[in-house]
């Protein structure tokens, strides 16, 4: 082994419930090789885990175990360069984030070839703190993020919203009650029915009556900026958002959204239940706004989510306030990946959303006609 790798604390090492387990195949073809560290015989939970990892270290040292092929440090203890084998024989460098929750190994790797290098090692990077936190909180993360974030994510407008966002320079999240759905941001009604069973063993449950009321106090201050997530585009998008021919989509992925918000903007992709057997967790008064009755699953809606009371001095720049919404700007140029007009829509009116593109200076953006309404011969 190379006396410059260093290897991460918690590699080949995982926490159970009595005890840390180191684990490793030496090699191809060899057996793996497992050893327990109990909490209770070398004195707790740190102690354990300092004599598992020096028990690591010399193991892989006597055995002459290379890892130089399998991981590289990064600065986020966890978060590592490896190489995945293909079916071609050849290998496929990654960064991988190693993660545990529940007692359970998470791992996600991020495709040095699909990505980019520094692109990928900061996916995997986020990967790792939002699997911590999980760890941290002991609930799956509140705003749950796309596994893969290139994700394509799309929206409907018509063309004066088009044209306002370009005026702008910035996207716009509307308030929650302008959205026209009445149970954005409610409990359902399986919290009323079926909550004491659910607190019947908790020692601390927070009234009922005094959550709802929290929600709703917080509530005139929450708004959403909403988005489908798909592979292509969806003909029912077109119809249900788009109420004219002269309407337009614009498309970008879920990685550029993200960058493009400030840290203050929650981000992740709604849930869809059943309002009346289906429970809300109470632990986070979010949790109501990312939650939607199953009739909307065909959305596959991701939103972001910012809360005006949680602004200051210091997080508001580039943020505007209006009396229904909110204005974030952002790089439009870098943020947009494509621009289409609806499929049915007139030769002119495509010609105009480039001439208008074009003045508020997209210049290396296209607009496409949505090929949804194509024949099969006009693709060929």
């Amino acid at each position: 082994m190379s006396s410059k790798t260093i290897i991460p604390d918690l590699h080949h090492i995982r926490k159970y419930e009595r005890a840390w387990m180191f684990q490793i195949r030496p090699g191809k073809g060899q057996p793996t090789h497992t050893k327990n560290f109990s909490f209770k015989k070398f004195g707790g939970v740190d102690k354990a885990l300092k004599v598992a990892i020096a028990y690591r270290d010399k193991f892989i040292a006597d055995n002459n175990i290379e890892l130089t092929d399998r991981f590289s440090k990064s600065e986020i203890p966890g978060v590592s360069l490896t190489y995945e084998k293909r079916k071609n024989g050849n290998k496929a460098q990654v960064w991988q984030a190693i993660g545990y929750y529940n007692n359970r190994q998470n791992t996600r790797r991020f495709h040095v070839n699909k990505y980019g290098f520094e692109e990928a090692k900061q996916m995997a990077i986020e990967a790792k703190q939002q699997m911590d936190k999980e760890a941290e909180t002991g609930i799956p993360s509140l705003f749950e993020e796309p596994a893969d974030s290139s994700v394509k994510i799309w929206r409907y407008m018509d063309f004066t919203k088009f044209v306002y966002m370009l005026e702008k320079g910035a996207l716009f999240f509307p308030q929650v009650d302008d959205l026209g759905d009445p149970y954005e941001g409610e409990l359902s009604n399986a919290n009323r029915k079926i909550r004491n069973f659910v607190y019947a063993r908790a020692k601390n449950k927070s009234a009922l009556g005094s959550l709802t009321k929290e929600i709703r106090r917080r509530r005139p201050n929450i708004f959403v900026n909403c988005w489908h997530m798909n592979k292509n585009e969806s003909a029912a998008m077109w119809r249900l958002y788009a109420k004219s021919n002269e309407a337009i989509c614009i498309q970008t992925t879920f990685s550029k959204y993200k960058r493009a918000l400030p840290d203050i903007v929650k981000l992740g992709m709604v849930k869809y239940i059943d309002y009346e057997k289906d429970w809300i967790p109470e632990s986070d008064i979010y949790f109501p706004f990312i939650y939607k009755r199953n009739s909307f699953e065909h959305e596959h809606e991701l939103r972001g989510l910012i809360d005006t009371t949680e602004l200051t001095d210091t997080n508001n720049e580039n943020i505007e306030v209006v009396k229904k919404g909110v204005w974030i700007k952002v790089n439009l140029n870098h943020f947009l990946e494509n621009i289409y007009v609806a499929p049915d829509s007139p030769d002119w009116f495509k010609t105009l959303v480039e001439k208008v593109k074009d003045k508020y200076k997209l210049t290396r953006k296209k607009v496409q006609k949505s090929p949804l309404h194509y024949r099969p011969q006009d693709q060929i």
